[in-house]
């Protein structure tokens, strides 16, 4: 997938993955009396280059407020289990657990998530995430910096993201709205074609919306439950 271009949250301006790191560290200066805060780049384990963001996060935060945060904003389908590893250290968690995965868990001496930041991460570290077993979503993290920030109110915030992969209908040259799972590679379509396929109707279930996160397509994955955490716009036109 081709790389993708972002924008910064805090002014509005659109620039590469690798500018926009250096860039938010400028735009955003210290703020006296403001919290101490992280400022973590997050990228998708196989599209680096395409899916990815930057958030600053609480150092008095715990490790599953921001296990909460990444759900929230990027991955949640379903509640699947998650973990990060951190110095080869294994931090997992299940929201709802049944008997059964708190004893696996227990045995696999997974250690729990409830940690804060401020003990864990240092400027330049890199973790590891993984959020569910059976249809993986990787990404990695790493800690660019600290400062104090006024900080809303929430264990983290969204300070910069990659705009929305261009994607065309397999029918007409439209952007994309659905992809049709059952088959491989998913397919996209238009949302008028989507409608005209013999399986809208019998198998509504196989088309999920084509969305900004590198889950898209996997499980039932449809985005972000929360409109203010939603960042569907594509790429302004370059000159």
């Amino acid at each position: 997938m081709e790389p993708m271009p972002g924008r910064c949250f805090l002014c509005g301006q659109t620039l590469p993955k690798a500018a926009m790191s250096e860039h938010l560290q400028a735009c955003r200066q210290p703020q006296p009396g403001g919290v101490p805060v992280f400022l973590v780049l997050v990228e998708d384990g196989y599209f680096p280059e395409t899916y990815w963001l930057l958030l600053e996060a609480r150092q008095d935060a715990s490790l599953s407020a921001l296990d909460d945060f990444l759900r929230r904003v990027w991955v949640d389908c379903c509640g699947h289990y998650s973990q990060f590893v951190i110095d080869g250290q294994v931090y997992g968690r299940r929201p709802n657990p049944s008997p059964v995965e708190i004893v696996l868990d227990e045995e696999a001496h997974r250690l729990t998530m409830k940690p804060l930041l401020r003990g864990l991460l240092t400027v330049g570290q890199a973790v590891d995430y993984l959020y569910d077993e059976m249809w993986p979503s990787e990404l990695r993290l790493r800690v660019l910096a600290a400062y104090a920030a006024d900080l809303p109110e929430g264990a983290a915030r969204v300070v910069a993201r990659n705009y929305k992969p261009p994607r065309a209908c397999s029918v007409c040259d439209r952007p994309a709205a659905w992809l049709f799972t059952d088959e491989w590679p998913l397919r996209p379509y238009c949302d008028e074609h989507a409608r005209q396929h013999p399986k809208w109707e019998t198998a509504p279930d196989a088309f999920l919306p084509y969305v900004n996160s590198p889950r898209v397509g996997l499980c039932v994955y449809r985005g972000p439950a929360e409109d203010a955490l939603k960042f569907e716009a594509y790429p302004p036109p370059t000159n």
